[in-house]
């Protein structure tokens, strides 16, 4: 065993789910707990008086439908959609690394089938919506103005993460369920099992490594966002009381 594999796949998995879920358990609390929020989602005229259900039903549609993003331009909303629910689709495939298909019923015969057709379908959907988005933020001045270093690293890190997992699940076809599975299961039972590591090759290694960067980074940047839904002023405060010469011209 080489130190370099201890670090990355013995110490590092434990580094990522650490700053992971401490940070996106500080983000919500440093929103929730913030007095007289400001900003665009806080802005409002007309309070919401809605139940539990209608806001659950608006934080489904639109993370679901996307449907806030019909009022912004064509390549923004179709690259959105075919990432987001190219790599849903292709995270659910994901956890069978830790819940065994063959306990739901799934033979290995089926689960080798959805994963080459369905999750290579779905990873080929997400990496042609991220293409999109990086063409996007290339050639539109207004958004590349707007783009700062978070935005180029966050977008980069998934194009290669998301290029890798369809190299794996396309070209290479790696036995993943009998060294990376086993892995993972092994790295969340405390106990990594860095033999299994020296039998991938070296795009799994790549892939496993750019996931791993991948949480870590998500409560760090922009990619916390998924998150943010449960910490709107708008669905869950009451709406900033306008004052001074518009709420005059209002009466």
């Amino acid at each position: 065993m080489d130190l370099g594999t201890l670090v990355l796949y013995g110490v590092f998995p434990y580094v990522a789910l650490l700053v992971l879920v401490a940070g996106v358990v500080y983000r919500l609390w440093s929103w929730l707990s913030a007095a007289n929020l400001t900003g665009l989602y806080s802005v409002a005229v007309k309070g919401y008086s809605w139940g539990f259900g209608a806001r659950l039903g608006e934080v489904l549609k639109r993370v679901f439908l996307l449907y806030t993003l019909t009022m912004s331009d064509r390549l923004l909303l179709v690259g959105s959609a075919l990432f987001h629910w190219g790599i849903w689709v292709a995270l659910l495939g994901h956890l069978s690394m830790i819940v065994p298909p063959q306990q739901l019923g799934i033979s290995k015969e089926m689960h080798k089938a959805i994963a080459l057709y369905v999750g290579g379908s779905a990873g080929v959907a997400a990496l042609v919506g991220l293409i999109l988005l990086l063409v996007r933020r290339l050639v539109r001045p207004d958004v590349r103005r707007l783009s700062f270093l978070d935005d180029w690293f966050a977008l980069i890190l998934l194009i290669a993460l998301v290029a890798l997992g369809n190299i794996q699940a396309l070209v290479i076809h790696p036995p993943y369920m009998e060294t990376v599975a086993p892995w993972v299961q092994s790295v969340l039972m405390g106990s990594p099992r860095l033999d299994l590591v020296a039998q991938w090759d070296l795009a799994t290694k790549l892939h496993v490594l750019l996931a791993l960067i991948f949480m870590a980074y998500v409560p760090l940047g922009k990619l916390i966002h998924p998150f943010s839904f449960l910490a709107m002023p708008t669905l869950w405060k009451s709406p900033t009381k306008l004052y001074g010469y518009l709420l005059a011209k209002l009466k």
